[in-house]
């Protein structure tokens, strides 16, 4: 029986240093914080109360530890880094707070598992200035957690961030508004990095860049019941992703093309959407909108794999309806004719009820009414409020699928009272895979209710066995044959209206699965990068390997194969995670990842190691012995970064130099320097420059400066070169930087302007001539 622990900054015998009880309770949320562990509940009374909350424990599958407001109490959470901070922390729930005013983020997760945000408003996160942004809500390599019920508005960054590694996270019906870095466009209401996450019955509007984005990196997201409106820039943007779901959103007069699917994007099925009077403004607050036309646009490749029907588009005024294949289209005919695409796509006035107030649900002559594909991947059978799919009896039925009555767009029209809202089922299991025997633990608990509570949890457990109906929402089952199984839960309210989540077990063989390694002959450089991956270093369990499988991220796949090499060029510039699965004998599997950072191309790339995956080599710090330089894990791509720490107690200019130097000997033209770079703490001012000597004598540079956030950000600089057959000295470097911080840098870069390439030429260590001016 988990324990509560009282919080009252208000109460005349609170005191952190008692025993946060009703009688004494702490002063603080920061106190309870540390003192919380699994089974906890904190419940915190009426007030305002100092952050940073840094929760200390995780809970577990059957004992979360959950913050939550005394009944009818309203909270809030001010200042601080972040109102919440979670570090590894699993099965933690925080619920109903407002935080706000804080200097970076306002939740700040990384890593762990079954994390549930729900029922905050969180405001005010960072400031507006370039390093010290925070966005509402971030994740940052969590998984199999729930985003829901949130307000995220009026942040310094997006709404919502699910960063990279980040995975199987559920952000559902919160609406995120009017988040802007206000310096430059790039504030989205959701933005996704991460793979394998599912954006569901959320509202995202007046955000400065997109109300949702799927960025490089969140490979097989699910967007369905969405509606974005008013936005700067798409209503749902996608920028080399492979496996996107659009699926039944409403899409209004956002400043660029509606839904938007770009770059080297593939695999993506767009259905069932509603898309009107999207690129129609001439500007949005100040900036041009003439970027992306249309509705809906596939722009830069349009592979066989990507799919786009039964959608209903609708301009006010003329203009371009469709983009495929980077093609424009006026007109519905006009695309359907030349691609094949939206055979049974509708050109019409959704007729909602006032787009001027932003009510976008339908009335009763839209002909979006009766007109979905139910069967289109991830499509639901409930609406945005929660109402069910429904057949209008005054229209005939011209959508497929399962039901041939759903609705496009994320409204389901109904006439008189709406019906009951049925529940919304989320579920965890832990774990998700193992070797047989697995025992797992299905955990339901996060499931919250429609209009009536919740009163049975069901578990299939996918091999026949089946726990529940019952009261408890959570059950144990124990797989004793290898195989992939489909974990379901069918939560019942006292209404008898369902809703159904699910899970993937993998249960693997007996016996000691392989361990996979790889390595790669370069993991950086421009376009075409000729990418060879190596996973000859991947040792076997209990069994020999036998296969090897190569995903090289931009959906390329070779094997699985015999080999345990193979080799793909990227002709696009991206950065992408190439994951290899080495499968033994027995059916054991393991993967490893590897990032690959694709420039723009322009010549050969002039930098070894630019990533610090094979150690420090060819990299120095000066100060000789007052700071040093590390190879640490967590880079910008790859695994590892090189950190450059000042050793003294003072303050030290601290800098980064290409040693030996590898441009030397050129030829004429313009050289590029670029690296990604971040700080342990924001504020300090960063430098790169690129310096051009004829022997000791300088005949020329060029440097940027950036001000150091603490996430990664790229700084670059270009220089034409003045006196072929000079050398380039490239160093990155802080001025005066304080005892114990410097900066980390990945992905460094020297390319030169295509047709006057460079000569590589290694000199010896030691022999750059650069100084830090």
């Amino acid at each position: 029986m988990g324990t509560t622990i009282f919080v009252d900054k208000h109460h005349p015998s609170c005191s952190d240093s008692g025993a946060g009880s009703a009688v004494q309770p702490y002063c603080s949320i920061v106190k309870a914080g540390t003192a919380a562990t699994a089974g906890a509940t904190v419940l915190v009374a009426a007030g305002t109360y100092s952050g940073m909350v840094t929760v200390a424990n995780s809970g577990t599958s059957t004992d979360p530890i959950t913050f939550t407001p005394a009944p009818g109490a309203g909270v809030t959470v001010t200042g601080g880094a972040n109102g919440f901070k979670l570090t590894n922390r699993s099965y933690v729930v925080i619920d109903g707070f407002t935080v706000t005013n804080t200097t970076s983020h306002g939740f700040n997760v990384s890593g762990g598992a079954y994390v549930t945000i729900s029922g905050n408003t969180v405001t005010s996160a960072g400031t507006p200035t370039s390093g010290q942004i925070g966005a509402g809500i971030k994740l940052s390599g969590t998984t199999d957690s729930t985003i829901s019920g949130n307000v995220t508005e009026y942040n310094s960054d997006h709404g919502i961030y699910l960063a990279s590694g980040t995975t199987r996270v559920t952000v559902v019906r919160n609406s995120s508004n009017h988040n802007a870095r206000g310096y430059q466009r790039n504030a989205n209401g959701i933005d996704v990095i991460g793979p394998g996450n599912s954006v569901i019955d959320n509202v995202t509007h007046d955000n400065e860049d997109s109300g949702i984005q799927f960025y490089t990196g969140g490979d097989n997201g699910l967007a369905v019941n969405n509606v974005a409106y008013n936005n700067g820039d798409h209503g749902i943007d996608n920028l080399n992703v492979i496996g996107g779901r659009i699926i039944a959103n409403t899409i209004y007069r956002n400043c660029t093309s509606g839904i938007n699917v770009e770059g080297s994007s593939g695999s993506f099925v767009v259905a069932n959407n509603v898309a009107f009077d999207n690129a129609v403004y001439p500007a949005y607050n100040g900036i041009s909108c003439d970027r992306r036309a249309g509705n809906i646009g596939i722009w830069d490749s349009a592979p066989p794999s990507t799919t786009v029907n039964h959608n209903l588009v609708w301009l006010t005024t003329t203009g371009k309806q469709y983009v495929w294949a980077g093609s424009t289209y006026n007109t519905l005919a006009g695309l359907q004719n030349a691609s094949g695409q939206e055979s049974a796509g509708i050109y019409g006035d959704p007729k909602v009820v006032s787009p001027a107030t932003w009510d976008l649900q339908l009335t009763s002559t839209s002909p979006a009414i009766d007109a979905a594909n139910s069967s289109a991947s991830g499509a639901r059978s409930t609406d945005i409020l929660g109402r069910p799919r429904v057949d209008h009896p005054d229209k005939a039925n011209s959508g497929s699928g399962t039901r041939l009555y759903d609705d496009r767009g994320a409204y389901e029209f109904q006439t008189g009272p709406p019906p009951p809202a049925p529940p919304n089922a989320a579920l965890s299991a832990s774990p998700a895979a193992g070797v047989v025997p697995v025992a797992v633990t299905a955990n339901a608990s996060a499931s919250t209710p429609g209009d009536a509570p919740i009163s049975t949890y069901t578990f299939d457990f996918g091999d026949g066995t089946i726990v529940g109906p019952q009261a408890g929402s959570s059950a144990s089952h124990t797989y004793t044959t290898a195989g992939s199984y489909t974990l379901t839960v069918t939560v019942t309210d006292q209404d008898g209206l369902t809703d159904i989540a699910a899970k993937t077990i993998s249960a693997q063989p007996s016996g000691t699965p392989p361990t996979a390694a790889v390595s790669l002959n370069q993991s950086s450089g421009p376009a075409p990068l000729a990418v060879t991956a190596d996973a000859s270093a991947s040792t076997p369990g209990s069994s020999p390997i036998s296969t090897y499988a190569f995903d090289f991220g931009d959906g390329t796949v070779v094997g699985p194969q015999a080999g345990s090499s193979a080799s793909h060029s990227y002709t696009t510039a991206g950065s992408y995670t190439l994951t290899v699965t080495v499968t033994d004998g027995a059916g054991g599997t393991d993967d490893v990842t590897a990032g690959v950072t694709v420039t723009a191309g322009g010549g050969a790339e002039l930098v070894a190691n630019p990533g610090f995956e094979t150690g420090t080599t060819g990299w120095k710090v000066t100060p000789s012995g007052s700071t040093t330089l590390t190879r640490v894990a967590g880079g910008h791509s790859g695994g590892y970064a090189g950190e450059a720490v000042n050793a003294t107690g003072g303050t030290v200019s601290c800098t980064l130099n290409d040693s030996p130097n590898w441009a030397a000997t050129t030829q004429a033209g313009t050289v590029t320097g670029s690296a990604w770079v971040k700080a342990a703490a924001p504020g300090q001012a960063i430098k790169l420059k690129l310096t051009e000597y004829s022997g000791s004598s300088s005949l020329g540079s060029s440097s940027s400066t950036l001000t150091l956030g603490t996430e990664w950000q790229r700084i670059s600089v270009s220089y034409a070169v003045t006196s072929p057959g000079s050398t380039i000295d490239f160093i990155l470097y802080i001025s005066s930087a304080p005892s114990g911080q410097c900066f980390l840098a990945d992905d460094l870069s020297l390319l030169h302007t295509p047709g006057s390439p460079l000569k590589a030429v290694t000199r010896q260590p030691g022999s750059s001539v650069g100084g830090t001016g």
